[in-house]
């Protein structure tokens, strides 16, 4: 009995179904050892004379069905394989002699994985610049995957170049058919929840012949968007991952252009027109506008929703505000007049915005669910007595609740940060006025101890700041404190660990932006609300997730 069965799926491609079974001939592996499973789907060429007429070393077993699709014919072949584990590989991939002998080794030492191959790309002699786009980044991904910089996982499950054991396989149900594009993402999703870990196996490399141009390339793209929908009902989770979980990914001009080509309807000819002459040089960022425009516009035409379209391409809005001045206190970046603080709450009420809190986003992550369309999350750094005073009564009068993250250990006295700034000496909440703040609806979170920039402590230093600070506000409080705000918005990986490991929910950084599923939750965008600006600027910051100007800082 052969221990890895090879499962190829081919559909008219007579000519690269042969390539590919003259390379498995030229294995290292012994003959023995693995079998092939070749499924044609349906040919109408020369591939069922072919097939006929090979013969191998190693077991070739043909399988002949009505055309039903590339996920149905490996389904066929994983339903009639008799090997312990089984190795997928497409049509157009001719095999390293090494690559069935790197897989077995593989599973044998692992006791079972998704083992991930290592694979390089031919293109045609004269090839297009969407070729040659696509081709620098698939280098690119597989150089990642072999330095270490990209940790494996099932997005990088291409069923190209993949391994795993049989009786898994069958377990979770193979391949789903319904899905038009990467359906072996989804297919190793399932795989990875059953425990199966996902290694890269670099010496179990291969050449893909790619023969797709401009018009396959993007057809491609376009099949991506309705997949991820699709996948994404399948298992809500999902919206966790780019790009489905985060429209808002690139920064303020790649969004704006994004959009600009979405409400356009843009169509894709106008470059393919130009495709050729740009092979030498392809603009990198024009092709990456060009296939995140394919992605996104089929995902608009699978949801068939505007409110669910709406809802996943803005996310809730984080909002960050200091302090507010009273009549006669001149506006300044962290300085918001009460007055204006009015008009732009009445503003969100009158525009239908949904104020939620972030136990509510958090929820809506852990669940899958995407939040409601045109949420806001209020918050406020620091803990200013002018919170209580001048905030409360307007947060009540507009019916809204918002968060306070209190520097715990500076509560009751001025605050000293950041020197030389209007804040400087500005009265913050006494322990009686952030109680009666928790009591109203007003949710507490923690801003460390001493509003230091964490990323210049020791990690001790660091970590006593962020767990001190929540131990000190639940015991005054005797209440829960599950958010966290990073002083200066001042973070890194490491820093992001010990607020995770501290048991915060979610934490809020400074970097500008909607917070889709795939944001990370303990570093959320905030739009820092400044005292001097328009009540039309505001409505642009509410409305985009970030600061509107024409010279970006």
């Amino acid at each position: 009995m052969p221990e890895i069965s090879v499962i190829i799926p081919t559909f008219n491609r007579a000519g690269l179904i042969g390539r590919c079974l003259d390379a498995l001939a030229r294995q290292t592996a012994a003959p023995e050892s693995f079998e092939v499973v070749v499924v044609d789907d349906g040919s109408t060429d020369a591939t069922a004379d072919l097939l006929a007429r090979r013969s191998a070393p190693h077991a070739l077993r043909v399988e002949r069905q009505s055309n039903s699709g590339q996920s149905a014919a490996r389904n066929r072949g994983i339903s009639c394989a008799r090997g312990r584990y089984c190795l997928f590989l497409d049509d157009d991939i001719e095999a390293g002699e090494g690559l069935v002998e790197e897989h077995l080794a593989a599973q044998r030492a692992l006791g079972g994985a998704i083992g991930i191959g290592n694979l390089g790309i031919s293109l045609r002699e004269r090839p297009g610049a969407a070729e040659n786009h696509f081709a620098t980044w698939w280098k690119s991904h597989y150089e990642r995957l072999a330095d270490g910089s990209r940790q494996p996982d099932f997005r990088e499950c291409y069923s190209g170049n993949l391994s795993a054991p049989l009786d898994v396989v069958r377990e979770v149900g193979g391949f789903d058919p319904s899905l038009p594009a990467s359906m072996d993402v989804e297919f190793a999703y399932r795989l990875q929840q059953t425990g199966l870990r996902a290694v890269f196996l670099p010496r179990a490399s291969a050449e893909q012949i790619y023969v797709k141009s401009f018009p396959g390339i993007v057809r491609d793209w376009d099949a991506m968007g309705v997949a991820a929908v699709k996948a994404y009902r399948r298992h809500p989770e999902l919206l966790q991952y780019p790009p489905l979980g985060d429209f808002n990914e690139g920064g303020p001009r790649m969004i704006l252009a994004r959009r600009a080509l979405l409400a356009s309807r843009a169509p894709t000819w106008p470059l393919r027109l130009f495709d050729r002459v740009l092979a030498g040089r392809p603009p990198a960022r024009v092709y990456t506008v060009l296939q995140q425009h394919c992605f996104w516009r089929s995902v608009r035409r699978e949801l068939g929703n505007s409110d669910d379209w709406s809802a996943l391409t803005r996310g809730p809005v984080v909002l960050l505000y200091h302090a507010l001045g009273g009549r006669q206190e001149r506006a300044s970046r962290y300085i918001v007049p009460a007055a204006r603080f009015r008009r732009q709450l009445r503003w969100l009420r009158r525009r239908g915005y949904k104020v939620i809190s972030l136990d509510d986003y958090a929820a809506c992550r852990h669940d899958g669910r995407i939040p409601p369309s045109k949420s806001v999350v209020i918050t406020f750094d620091d803990g200013y007595a002018d919170n209580l005073d001048r905030g409360l009564p307007l947060l009540q009068e507009a019916g809204f609740g918002a968060h306070l993250f209190v520097v715990a250990g500076a509560v009751g006295s001025v605050t000293r940060w950041p020197p030389s700034s209007p804040l400087d000496g500005r009265q913050l909440l006494t322990w009686e006025q952030v109680d009666e703040l928790g009591r109203t609806g007003v949710e507490i979170g923690a801003h460390t101890m001493s509003h230091p920039k964490l990323r210049d402590l020791q990690p001790d230093e660091a970590r006593w700041e962020i767990e001190e600070s929540r131990s000190m506000l639940e015991r005054r409080l005797e209440a829960p404190v599950s958010h966290f705000a990073y002083p200066y918005g001042n973070t890194s990986a490491e820093v992001q660990e010990l607020v995770r490991e501290a048991g915060f929910e979610t934490a809020c950084g400074i970097q500008e932006g909607p917070n889709g599923h795939a944001v990370p939750i303990h570093e959320l965008r905030r739009v820092e609300v400044r005292g001097t600006w328009s009540l039309l600027t505001f409505a642009l910051a509410v409305r985009l997730g970030f600061e509107p100007r024409l010279r970006r800082r």
